[in-house]
């Protein structure tokens, strides 16, 4: 029943109606209930994800009783077959990391292997492709407590509760008066809520925030920042990147110095480190363990202009120098 009178809520300008034109999507709590949400859909019982990648993919295909299965990555972070080749029944993920894939790369995995799922959870700007399914994360690009899409040509409806995040979401209100800082206690709160809802549709709140955001002006944002801040550290980047699918999540330095994720910390440039875990394991191969220890995600969010972007790398220049 609809409610009247009482407090008002946020007003939140509703400027989104359809997020993938053309295609069929569902919108869920997380990138990894969007990847579940596909093995479900699909009647698979074995996906194959890369090693390189978050512990809580894994997590959500087990919690649906699907089986795992790994593959390792080269230096263009394209599939490394395992012994006795890829099973062509399972469904075979491939992680469009940082956002930067190409166009090319996706068109030699969908060759490769016939049932493809992009994971797009670094790259919410990238299309989805006709025969595929593409999962995408709303918390790595906008300020939201949850929230994800997955999306193909047509997709079954599987009845799940809606998930909840107002209790939860105080970090978003907190980052805004006294930095993100300040509100990180509260976000790794929020995330334990996520992990501990399963899997769940899109909260309200995040429906109605998402509904109400200038997605080609954070693309655009997003694409200046990425430019600026490689036509400074490009010659140093171990990796050969470029734009082709529209703005990633952060810009990808791969560099071998120590201490420069340390020095950026220190000067209040918080960037995580990404999947220590495969550092030490038996199972990852050289480069995915370089890319544990060396790659730095530098971020090149919205709120961010080309100064910031500046000021981060002279900093990043200076400790290069030192």
């Amino acid at each position: 029943m609809k409610q009247y009178g009482g407090c008002l809520p946020l007003e939140l300008k509703k400027i989104n109606t359809d997020f993938f034109p053309g295609f069929d999507y569902v919108a869920l709590n997380s990138g990894r209930s969007a990847i579940a949400y596909a093995a479900l859909a699909g009647g698979f019982k074995q996906v194959y994800i890369p090693y390189y990648t978050c512990k809580t993919v894994e997590a959500g295909l087990l919690d649906v009783g699907v089986d795992v299965l790994y593959y390792n990555i080269d230096k263009d972070f394209m599939p490394i077959a395992p012994e006795g080749g890829f099973d062509d029944r399972a469904l075979f993920v491939y992680t469009n990391y940082f956002g930067i894939m190409t166009h090319t790369k996706q068109m030699d995995i969908i060759a490769e292997h016939s049932h493809v799922l992009f994971d797009n959870t670094q790259g919410f700007f990238t299309k989805p492709l006709r025969g595929t399914y593409s999962a995408y994360s709303c918390r790595k690009f906008f300020g939201v407590p949850d929230g994800a899409y997955l999306v193909a040509d047509t997709l079954p409806v599987i009845d799940l509760k809606q998930g909840e995040s107002a209790d939860t979401a105080s970090f978003l209100l907190k980052s805004i008066e006294t930095g993100p800082n300040d509100a990180y206690g509260l976000s790794k709160d929020n995330e334990e809520h996520i992990n501990g809802e399963g899997m769940r549709l899109m909260s309200k709140l995040t429906t109605a925030i998402m509904e109400s955001i200038d997605l080609q002006s954070v693309n655009d944002r997003r694409t200046v920042n990425f430019n600026t801040i490689h036509n400074l550290l490009g010659k140093y980047n171990e990796l050969d990147i470029k734009l082709e699918n529209g703005a990633p999540m952060v810009y990808p330095l791969l560099i071998d110095v120590d201490g420069v994720r340390e020095y950026l910390v220190e000067n209040k440039i918080f960037v995580p480190r990404w999947w220590r875990w495969i550092e030490e394991s038996k199972d990852t191969n050289d480069f995915e363990k370089h890319l544990s220890k060396h790659l730095v995600p530098i971020p090149i969010t919205q709120i961010y202009d080309s100064k910031d972007m500046e000021y981060i790398a002279d900093l990043i220049l200076k400790k290069i120098e030192q």
